[in-house]
């Protein structure tokens, strides 16, 4: 037999499955797989261009990148093809299993669009233009550049609007691409809870919800956790007080670690929980030290005659300084995109810069450590 022959018979399986039979139906179609071999069992919807299947080799072994389409990005994966079409013996890349430790720098992060550019009859209920344009929250690719965003702006995690398993808009739908986006970064996510801000849980609702938390995402690599406890930011309203804290502490038997947002007269309470934070947009800064401290780049509510807080980059920068001297042990940013009031530091038309990112977001870029 001549070499070539020889060869082509050293790449075929048996029934004419050769590797560029099998190089042509792996670029035809994707993947959904799952890695068996890691704790967290990460999901992927994998897609191969033609170039990427030269990475199919011997054997029918693939050691190469493919592009996951669940969250925007090019992995590194390793598996075995079999006919007629099927991977197995997958393995993706490991997780980044670190967390931060205090001071940690967060900013409030919302998954409620594309509902929220909505507020009848107003449409874009927003005076500024994101950079994404009115995009949505189940895109990948606003999810892989908000991931991306926030990691340029050195901030540890984003604390993200959550308004329960089943409640409206849909952020409990979203939430999972989102971990799943930071799984192999150093940033992570922790839920704010905004059903307390609006009514008075029971224990047993809150219980109910933080048992949800712990058991649907707690475990992913991705979710923030402190002192080894799953971390839950509360809103709340001008009802609350210290019957507030007292729900909360009976009702988180599940370990995790609650921020509860600051009332009159909250250090008096005999319950108290993990940390405090406030939320108030329409101060620059907001210090509730050694808990927290809260800096803003604006307000100016869509549909207000003139802004709360105007916006002054030189004014930022002097806040964010003033964040980081602090030292307080959760140092935040409010907001990532609360399009609505205005206090996004997403880039924007309006401060649009060279970096990509947008003006607000170099300043924390070149600020924070």
């Amino acid at each position: 037999m001549t070499a070539a022959v020889l060869s082509a018979l050293a790449l075929a399986a048996p029934h004419g499955w050769t590797l560029d039979h099998a190089r042509h139906v792996l670029a035809a179609k994707t993947y959904a797989v799952a890695d068996s071999t890691q704790p967290d069992r990460p999901r992927y919807q994998l897609a191969f261009s033609r170039r990427a299947t030269r990475a199919l080799r011997r054997g029918f072994v693939f050691s190469g990148t493919a592009h996951d389409t669940l969250t925007d990005e090019n992995v590194a994966v390793r598996f075995t093809f079999k006919r007629p079409g099927r991977i197995t013996s997958f393995r993706g890349p490991d997780a980044d299993t670190t967390q931060p430790s205090l001071p940690i720098r967060a900013a409030f992060y919302y998954g409620w669009y594309p509902e929220a550019w909505w507020r009848d009859p107003v449409f874009p209920y927003s005076r500024f233009h994101p950079t994404l344009d009115y995009y949505s929250a189940d895109d990948a690719k606003v999810v892989r550049q908000h991931t991306d965003a926030l990691r340029y702006a050195h901030l540890g995690a984003g604390i993200y609007s959550w308004w329960g398993a089943d409640g409206y808009p849909p952020t409990d739908g979203r939430f999972w691409r989102y971990l799943a986006a930071a799984r192999t970064t150093q940033l992570r996510w922790a839920l704010y809870y905004e059903r307390e801000g609006y009514a008075d849980p029971s224990v047993d609702t809150i219980r109910a919800d933080l048992t949800y938390i712990r058991d649907a995402y707690a475990a992913k690599p991705a979710y923030l956790r402190v002192d080894g406890k799953f971390v839950v930011y509360v809103y709340g309203d001008a009802r609350d007080g210290c019957d507030t804290a007292a729900r909360w502490r009976a009702a988180n038997t599940v370990g995790a670690y609650i921020v509860l947002k600051a009332f009159a007269g909250y250090r008096s309470c005999s319950a108290q929980p993990d940390g405090w934070h406030q939320y108030s947009a329409a101060l620059p800064e907001y210090d509730l030290l050694p808990d927290s401290f809260m800096v803003a780049p604006g307000f100016d509510e869509r549909t207000e005659a003139s802004p709360r807080l105007p916006r002054d980059l030189v004014r930022w920068r002097s806040d964010v300084e003033a964040m980081v001297a602090s030292n307080a042990r959760w140092q935040l940013i409010l907001s990532f995109n609360e399009w609505a009031e205005g206090t996004s530091v997403e880039s924007a038309q309006e401060w649009s810069s060279p970096s990509g990112y947008g003006a607000y977001l170099d300043v924390l870029h070149e600020l924070l450590p």
